[in-house]
């Protein structure tokens, strides 16, 4: 039973039909059998909850597809439930329950196969209305099912055949219900069962729509009677929602065009709801739909439309609405419908209203643009067809048709309801029509509407507003807009006009022309004149005739017009026009003028330009040139050539920004070849003379673009000078965005032109230098992309000539720093550079970034080799040269990089610099390296010296540039001495090598062999020790020396030498006997007697000499030991101080040096040992003063000098206290010097001074009969009252400790290494001095700055790995060579020595400290890393000092200690009588920060007050006042043995305490014994005396009340 009126029909041939139970009062299925796994999904379909029904419905998505797999299948209650729940489940409101239902038939449909197929049949109603469903999601999840059942279109045809009797019964029952029987109104918003009831009634449509379409529906004829009878299908018309419209619109045209006959019976229905209701309601979205199906019912039925009204009359609601959102196929369905429509002809009344309300419809504010020209042209094709039934008159024409041009042409307000777009496309047509209409009225209307639009046109151009008026602008723009559109209009209508043929008669289309062409005119002739009359300055007028001339140019063929514009004759005219904004316009009629009459165009171009010189118009001449016939005139007027090019050149320079007539200028070609090279070299000029290179590289792209190579190809030096500047201007980061540009340019260049100028350019960059030379990453870049071009390698590579020039010229100014010889390989062969300078030598060439030119070839070549280039390809000789010239270069850049001085660069303290020198030095030795390892045996070891491979000639090829002491031998032969040990240490020495030797004659003591030999020793090394000629120049030399005086210049020669070649032995091996060993000792000895003759340099070398033969000669005796310790002592003293610093370094190291070899000698002779004891005293005098010797902050840092420091440091330290206590105040400065050394060797000194006498000041302190107070030394204090400034210091700079922290630091390190020493009272007062200085506070700040606690980010000491130990103790010498944790480490020792010895005024600090964050960083650092340690190491005191307790006295006991580290207790207990006062004191975890606390365990001998006071003392005392544990400690034995002093045993109970742990406080006035007073009462109670126990006299101790008294006791 159908509810509400519903029915049921019965299926045929597909299965038995039944009804579909949408509505929601149909009885729920029984459940009873379904699987419990099952059972609470399909319970929760029932409830109206969309969400629970959704759960529900992936709950059992889930059971079919997994659950059911092992399970035998699904069992068949459950197909017949959802049998019963799918049809309401498929048009529930959520989607996504509508969605899932048609999974879930799918499902089982691909589950349970044909099981499910034979109910299907119940569902196939349903099923193909959820393939209707508007939302995409759902019809596809239906429509997946339909097409795995039916896979081809055949096959769904035959589907929809069978089950038609069924789809046609859902259909029925679908359109029969309401939104009260499928949604219950007590739960259900209204808007949702709306929507739930036109989703219904939109499938049931769609389903009879398909069915029509596709099936045969002859059994269907009744079923489809009885639904189009049904009244609810045409109230549809009315719905609404659109998808219910369409839908219905869409099964009307369906019946109308297969079965029109099933609609005959309801037309008047249908008429009364489609017609008389549906044109007037609402039709959003279906308007296009319903003209359709209007169209197709109208052609079959015309009568439909009834004879009432005009069906024109009828439509007038509809279309006055416009589109109502639908798409532009609704005009053109409109126009079909109205083309359709039957009866007469409208009356002109009708059609000027029916036309007034398409107007309206298609001027309707939400009418879609995009619809506007297809309204228009149903517009036009409906006024075509309407003007077909009568003859309009002039008032129809210009109420329905003219205005639509006016509106184009020169808007108005009155007019908005004719705008439009695509006014071209469709105005054309109208104006045809109207002007070969048979009518002459219509036509004459035609020709009078164009001359009224043309009156218009030419009023509003006269009257448009003046320059003066504010809105001239936008008046003019208006003018010139409409002129566009005029002639936009016009060009169309003349092409137009020209494309139809022209038969005769008054009815042909050549009026049409006539009539716009002599309007037209009007208008040109109108513009002309406001432009003479008004200067020029109505833009608008100009655009006109530009208008005019580009798009109707035939109104201008004759020229008279446009020569009538620019009269040449009127001087002021020409003038006002080139400053007018019309001459943009109006150079399009010169151009057009030019094509017909070239002599009038010259004349008229040729004065506007001469005009525009004159005045300067720039901007008057960038239109002129712009203009294409101007090229010849143009390259005829030098004035004009000379301007663009001086315009030009100022763009690029940046000072005029005239860039579109650079570029006009350019395009056009206008300037001649003369002016074009010309302007070329301007503009290669300003490429690196302003400080903007962007407007000159602008300009040379523009150029280039244009005119390519052949603008460069006719001039060499414009395309050296070219190519030179754009690759410095590559080099500018400014202009990165242009790089690209000029990379093309210059490729262009050398395909064209080939690598000629390219490598002439890298040659002159490199053969010279100044500050606008090429940089050597450029010149690298390119020289690497002409080596990728097959160029030669050599034709990339420097002038040889030129760069052994420049360093030869270099080297002559300059000689080496004779301290460098401490630092190089090469020793005291530096001492003998000859000074080659010339006080006429100009100074080196430099580039910008300030190297010579030497440099500049070396970093070249280095930088070449670098980037992957082989320099075996070289010929040999030029390899040869070029490694000889690079190796050289790369040796005297290390010196100046060592020493920090000017050099081949001038500019060592940059940091790019020092960089450049060390990437030569580091890029030379690797050369070197890979050419040594690529050598074979053949190369080297058995290379014949005379041999041709690489090594041999480059041997050679050194050893001929070294003939003398110059700098260039000097640095030659350090050259050859370093490759010839990286060949020994890399490759072995030659086999041959002694006849190398030989052949070389190198080991002789002339002057020109001596840097050769040199060389050779030092290269070869300990490998010549074996060698004949070595040890037989050895022997020479010794024995020269024996009779060689120190005034002589050979002299120091033979004694480098000398030296060079004792370092081949090892020490105590000299090939010489010892006697001549000895006499060259006497010799050296000797000159020591007259020091003033020996040069610094000779000097070091004579005590490198002694050093070396030491271990032969040590032994000896004689008065040359005091000669030679003397002389030394003499260095130090005096020579020191007299010479300069880099000449005394050599021989203050070599004589340092020697003084602790002689002190270390292990077989010294007599002589030696007293000569060794007499100095004892006035050696450690000379070491200190070497240590106060004054030392410039800029070369501390230097090698050389850090060595000697180094090294007085070492021998420093062996000084004892006895030798330098007296020099304290002296060594307090130097603990704030520049030099690292300098400041460790003071810190050990004066380390030693402190602590050594600690115990003299202590007792002093003693001694003392008068108070006074005591003070940290002076010096120290000086070095910590002023805290180094943390902004002066980068975090990288800090962490590498500078000298001024450091020294800070290693202060407060001696203050704490005082308190270490002081006994406890010395250590009170110099806490007392830190508080007076109020020091300690700047320096915790400090500390805690540095180790991040101020910014919340505290030192992790794991990751720096300070264990405890670190944290104890700190070595300054092993923090030297670890300097990544030298600062932290130096800050946590410090830190953990401030809590160690000054706890309290640390604690004070952290109370006081102001920020909050520092402070919460600080106490979490403290107790993670320090209290534990502290807490251990207070442990450990206490229980030392337990065990350090001097025996007590024998009416004292020994105070008893009981450690609990646990728990970080101390309890300590002191017995008395048999019983113990015991107290105990607790260590917090955050000790420091956390105070100690005392507290009681059990009270003796004392009362109350007492103990609590003694109790407060003791905690004071180890919180206040600075003390420790063990000092609370014994502060609380001195209180018991004080209270217990002079106390006897009570005469009664014979015990000092009593029960009430009181002392004998009751004296007996005869016989002075002391009683208990709870003792003296019981014996009162017990005897009944009231007397002394012992004398027996009275005692009056209860007095006169003895109840009383007693009850108190009691």
């Amino acid at each position: 039973m159908k509810p509400f009126g519903g029915s049921s029909h019965t299926g045929s041939s597909f299965g038995q039909g039944s009804s579909f139970r949408l509505s929601y009062i149909t009885p729920p299925p029984t459940l009873d059998q379904i699987p419990s796994t099952i059972l609470v999904p399909f319970k929760n379909l029932q409830k109206k909850d969309s969400t629970t029904k959704a759960k529900a419905l992936e709950d059992i998505v889930a059971y079919i597809r997994t659950d059911t797999k092992d399970d035998g299948g699904i069992p068949e209650s459950v197909l017949v439930a959802w049998v019963d729940l799918y049809p309401r489940a498929s048009i529930d409101n959520s989607r996504r329950v509508r969605e899932l239902s048609h999974t879930i038939l799918l499902d089982l449909l691909v589950a349970t196969g044909k099981r499910m197929e034979r109910k299907i049949a119940k569902l196939m109603g349903a099923w193909l209305a959820g393939a209707f469903d508007k939302d995409k999601a759902v019809a596809k999840a239906a429509n997946e099912g339909l097409q795995l059942i039916a896979p081809t279109e055949e096959k769904r045809r035959s589907i929809w055949n069978k089950a038609q009797s069924h789809i046609m019964d859902y259909a029925l029952e679908a359109i029969d219900e309401t939104s009260e029987t499928l949604s219950d109104e007590r739960s259900t918003k209204k808007e949702d069962a709306d929507a739930k009831y036109y989703r219904v009634v939109a499938s049931s449509l769609s389903l009879v729509n398909h069915l029509i379409k596709l099936t045969d529906i002859d059994k269907l004829r009744d079923k489809l009677g009885e639904y189009v009878a049904k009244k609810t299908v045409w109230q549809m018309a009315l719905c609404e929602d659109s998808f219910v419209r369409k839908s219905l619109y869409g099964f009307l045209r369906a019946c109308s065009d297969t079965n029109p006959d099933l609609l005959k019976p309801q037309l008047g229905q249908i008429g009364q709801s489609l017609i008389r209701h549906a044109l007037r309601g609402n039709q959003s979205a279906s308007a296009t739909e319903l003209c359709r199906a209007l169209t197709s019912l109208t052609k079959i039925f015309p009568e439909i439309w009834g004879e009432k009204k005009s069906p024109f009359e009828l439509v007038l609601p509809l279309v006055e609405k416009g589109s109502q959102g639908s798409s532009r196929e609704y005009w053109v369905e409109l126009r079909n419908l109205l083309i359709a429509l039957p009866g007469q002809h409208p009356s002109p009344e009708l059609a000027s209203k029916f036309l007034k309300a398409m107007r309206k419809g298609i001027s309707n504010r939400e009418e879609p643009k995009a619809n506007k020209s297809y309204a228009w042209s149903c517009y036009l094709s409906i006024f075509e067809e309407l003007v077909k039934g009568f003859i309009p008159d002039v008032t129809f024409l210009q109420t329905n048709i003219f205005p639509m041009t006016q509106q184009f042409l020169i808007p108005a307000v009155e007019l908005a309801e004719w705008e439009f777009i695509s006014a071209p496309q469709v105005l054309p047509k109208s104006w045809a029509l109207l002007a070969s209409h048979p009518e002459p009225g219509v036509r004459a209307a035609v020709q009078d509407e164009w001359d009224r639009l043309a009156g218009l046109f030419v009023s509003q151009l006269e009257t448009s507003l003046p320059e003066v008026s504010k809105d001239h602008q936008k008046s003019q723009q208006a003018t010139a807009t409409a002129g566009d559109r005029w002639f936009t209009l016009v060009a169309t209508i003349l092409e137009n006009t020209r494309m139809q043929d022209q038969p005769t008669g008054v009815a042909s289309n050549g009026n049409l022309g006539e009539t716009v062409t002599s309007a037209s005119l009007r208008i040109v002739g109108a513009a002309r004149d406001v432009l003479t009359r008004r200067n020029y300055k109505p833009f608008a007028a100009a655009s006109i005739l530009q208008s005019a001339s580009t798009k109707c140019p035939a109104l201008l063929a004759d020229g008279k017009l446009v020569a009538s514009v620019f009269n040449t004759e009127d001087r002021t005219a020409l003038l006002a026009l080139v400053g007018s904004s019309s001459l943009a316009y109006l150079v399009s009629c010169l151009e057009q003028l030019a094509a017909t009459q070239p002599g009038r165009f010259e004349s008229i171009w040729t004065g506007l330009v001469a005009v525009a010189l004159e005045s300067e118009k720039a901007g008057a001449i960038e239109l002129l040139v712009s203009i294409p016939s101007a090229k010849g005139p143009a390259r005829r007027q030098k004035a004009l050539q000379d301007y663009l090019a001086s315009i030009m050149a100022d763009c690029a320079r940046g000072e005029n920004s005239s860039w579109a007539l650079f570029k006009t200028t350019v395009t056009s070609g206008i300037l001649d070849q003369a002016t074009l090279q010309h302007l070329a070299k301007l503009i290669t000029t300003a490429l690196v003379q302003v400080p903007d290179a962007k407007p000159a590289l602008q300009a040379i792209n523009i150029l280039a673009k244009q005119s390519g190579p052949r603008l460069l190809a006719q001039d060499d030096d414009l395309q050296m000078q070219l190519i030179t500047n754009l690759l410095a201007v590559t080099e500018l980061q400014t202009v990165s965005d242009d790089l690209s540009s000029v990379r093309e340019l210059l490729e262009a260049q050398s395909s064209s032109s080939g690598t000629t100028v390219l490598r002439a350019v890298i040659q002159n960059n490199l053969d010279d230098a100044s500050p606008s030379s090429l940089k050597i990453d450029t010149l690298l870049r390119e020289g690497s992309h002409l080596r990728t071009s097959a160029v030669p390698m050599e034709n990339i590579l420097p002038n040889f000539g030129i760069w052994l020039r420049e360093l030869t010229n270099f080297l002559q100014e300059s000689v080496p720093d004779p301290s460098l010889s401490l630092h190089s390989r090469l020793g005291g062969a530096y001492f003998l550079v000859e000074n080659e300078r010339s006080n006429i030598a100009a100074p080196p060439k430099r580039d910008a970034e300030g190297r010579s030119i030497p440099a500049r070839m070396a970093l070249y070549v280095s930088k070449l080799f670098s980037s992957g280039i082989n320099s075996s390809e070289l010929p040999l000789d030029i390899r040869v040269e070029l490694l000889y010239l690079l190796s050289v270069t790369a040796e005297v850049a290390e010196d100046q990089w060592t020493m920090d001085k000017d050099g081949l660069w001038n500019k060592t303290s940059d940091e790019v610099a020092k960089a450049e020198a060390e990437q030569l030095i580091r890029a030379t030795r690797y050369i070197f390296d890979e050419i040594v390892t690529s050598l074979t045996d053949s190369d080297w070891r058995e290379a014949d010296f005379g041999g041709d491979s690489l090594a041999p000639r480059l041997i050679t090829h050194m050893l001929g540039r070294i003939q003398s002491f110059s700098s260039v031998s000097f640095y030659t032969a350090k050259s050859l001495c370093h490759f010839l040990e990286l060949l020994v240490d890399t490759r072995g020495p030659p086999v041959n090598y002694e006849t190398w030797l030989q052949k070389l004659a190198l080991m002789k003591t002339t002057p020109r062999t001596t840097y050769a030999a040199i060389a050779f020793l030092l290269g070869f090394g300990r490998v010549l020790a074996q060698s004949p000629s070595v040890e037989r120049l050895c022997r020479e030399l010794i024995s020269t020396i024996s009779g060689s005086k120190p005034g002589l210049q050979s002299t120091l020669g033979l004694m480098v030498l000398l030296n060079a070649c004792m370092d081949v032995y090892e020490p105590g091996t000299l090939p010489v006997p010892n006697r001549n060993q000895l006499l060259a000792f006497q010799q050296m000895g000797s000159w020591m007697d007259t020091p003033d003759d020996m040069s610094p340099a000779l000097s070091a070398e004579v005590c490198k000499a002694i050093l070396h033969m030491l271990p032969n000669i040590q032994s000896a005796y004689g008065h040359y030991w005091e000669q030679l310790i003397s002389h030394c002592l003499v260095l130090w003293n005096e020579k020191a101080i007299q010479d300069p610093r880099n000449e005394s370094l050599p021989y203050l190291y070599a004589s340092i040096k020697l003084m602790l070899a002689l002190e270390s000698a292990t077989d010294p002779s007599e002589d030696l040992v007293e000569a060794l004891a007499e100095c004892s005293v006035l050696k450690p005098v000379g070491l200190l003063e070497l240590l106060k010797l004054p030392r410039d902050d800029e070369i501390l840092k230097l090698p050389p000098h850090q060595i000697v420091d180094e090294l007085l440091g070492r021998a420093v330290e062996k000084i004892s206290f006895e030798h330098v206590k007296d020099f304290s105040e002296d060594l307090y400065p130097l603990l704030a010097s520049n030099s690292r050394p300098i400041q460790t060797a003071a810190f050990g000194l004066v380390q030693q001074i402190i602590t050594a006498s600690q115990e003299e000041i202590a007792m002093d302190l003693l001694l003392e009969k008068e108070k006074k107070e005591v003070n940290l030394p002076q010096g120290l204090l000086d070095l910590v009252l002023e805290v180094p400034p943390l902004d002066s210091y980068p975090v990288d700079v800090l962490l590498q400790l500078p000298t001024a922290v450091r020294s800070y630091l290693l202060a407060w390190h001696l203050i704490f290494d005082a308190y270490s020493k002081a006994p406890h009272k010395l250590q009170d007062e110099y806490t007392a001095c830190v508080k007076r200085h109020g020091i300690l506070e700047p320096f915790l700040d400090f500390m805690f700055a540095v180790l991040g606690h101020s910014a919340a980010t505290p030192l992790n000491l794991e990751q720096k790995r300070l264990t405890a130990e670190y944290i104890r103790h700190y070595d300054i010498t092993i923090a030297e060579d670890d300097e990544e944790k030298n600062l932290d480490w130096l800050l946590v020792n410090l830190c953990y020595l401030t809590l160690t010895y000054l706890p309290g005024l640390f604690r004070t600090w952290y109370i006081d400290c102001s920020s909050k964050q520092t402070k919460v960083a600080v106490e979490a650092w403290i107790k993670k890393y320090f209290s534990s340690i502290l807490v251990q190491e207070a442990l450990n005191e206490v229980a030392k000092w337990d065990e350090e307790q001097e025996e007590p006295a024998d009416d004292e006991k020994r105070l008893q200690i009981r450690i609990s580290t646990a728990a970080r207790e101390v309890v300590a207990e002191y017995e008395i009588d048999d019983e113990f006062a015991s107290i105990v004191i607790r260590i917090p975890a955050g000790y420091p920060l956390e105070t100690v606390e005392v507290q009681s365990q059990k009270r003796v001998a004392v009362d109350e007050k007492k103990w609590k006071g003694w109790m407060i003392a003791t905690q004071g005392i180890i919180t206040f006042a600075n003390g420790t544990i063990t000092d609370g400690l014994a502060a609380f034995r001195r209180n018991i043995v004080g209270a217990l002093k002079g106390q006897t045993e009570c005469a009664i109970c014979y015990s000092i305490v009593a029960t009430d742990k009181k002392l004998p406080d009751k004296r007996c006035g005869t016989c002075k014994n002391l009683f208990h007073g709870i003792c003296l009462y019981k014996w009162v109670q017990n005897s009944g005396r009231n007397s002394c126990p012992l004398c027996r006299n009275p005692i009056n101790f209860l007095g006169d009340r003895p109840k009383r008294s007693a009850a108190a006791y009691e």
